[in-house]
């Protein structure tokens, strides 16, 4: 059972930064455009860096929309798998216009911001 045990640790342990680097991957083509990762906001989107576990729409550099502003909580996983699945039903009004259906690419941009501290 310990070896079991030990298996499953090492198996995630390595499935972690193989799913961070294809998000990366994702994150550079189809979001780079718009967010960055550096700490500092575009005109076009809030910087991404650490916004696992960050409260919403809680930049002091970026002009949130009213959509956003409005949200209470902070950004989940979860909550950041719905609002790129679909950011209208999450935050209806939100300048946020561009969506992924493909719940693996998500669930790998999500992995990749979580390693963005």
């Amino acid at each position: 059972m310990l070896r079991i045990c030990a298996v499953l640790a090492l198996l995630a342990a390595v499935a972690q930064p193989a799913a961070a680097g294809v998000g990366q991957d994702i994150f550079n083509n189809q979001c780079a455009s718009c967010h960055s990762l550096n700490g500092i906001s575009t005109p076009s989107g809030p910087s991404l860096k650490g916004v696992v576990w960050r409260k919403i729409a809680d930049r002091p550099d970026f002009a949130y929309s009213p959509a956003l502003k409005a949200l209470v909580g902070t950004w989940t996983p979860d909550r950041l798998d719905a609002y790129l699945k679909d950011a209208q039903a999450v935050a209806p009004g939100t300048s946020m216009f561009w969506i992924m259906s493909e719940r693996e690419k998500r669930r790998a941009i999500i992995d990749y911001l979580q390693t963005v501290k």
